[in-house]
């Protein structure tokens, strides 16, 4: 049996996320952001990887509206690596540096991150959900999902998927 999960498509996804409406320059994000992915997913569905890509376009959104607010550009003048800038680690961080550094950037925009009537605010509590294994997991079962990440979610949603994203296999399809 198929569900509904498997079969709506990624770009449908973030067309209805980007319908929940926002700030106009959240929406022109948006606009970008679909410009730049439409491309590449035409018949994309949200099947296990889809679900990376919809959170990873959803995470392209949010950092084309964090750059171009922050400098007062368009976001068709963000470049790419401007955005992996936002996800990139220095020596000697983890990822756990980079979940407060987007935190802190979204309230310096004057978000706060927990108003249920702030349309990025609602995205960005979904983006920012782990996907990590629970560290309860009995010794056997972590060690196979620590051995095989291709069959699960690893992470926080907006680094696991702004990094498929950004990942060198679209390197020369996106445009960005």
């Amino acid at each position: 049996m198929t569900s509904i999960l498997d079969t709506t498509l990624v770009l449908n996804q973030l067309r209805q996320w980007k319908d929940e409406d926002g700030p106009e320059q959240w929406q022109a994000a948006w606009d970008r952001a679909l410009e730049l992915l439409e491309p590449l997913w035409p018949t994309k569905t949200l099947s296990w990887d889809g679900v990376i890509l919809a959170d990873g376009g959803a995470a392209l959104a949010t950092a084309l509206y964090l750059i171009a607010r922050e400098q007062n550009i368009g976001p068709a003048d963000v470049h790419r690596a401007q955005v992996r800038a936002l996800i990139d680690r220095a020596p000697g961080e983890t990822d756990s540096v980079i979940l407060p550094r987007w935190e802190n950037r979204l309230r310096a925009l004057g978000h706060d991150l927990e108003d249920p009537a702030d349309p990025v605010a609602a995205r960005w509590r979904q983006l920012r959900k782990d996907h990590s294994p629970p560290d309860d997991l009995p010794g056997h079962v972590r060690e196979a999902v620590l051995e095989d990440h291709s069959a699960h979610r690893w992470g926080r949603g907006f680094l696991e998927g702004l990094r498929r994203v950004l990942a060198p296999v679209y390197e020369d399809r996106l445009q960005i």
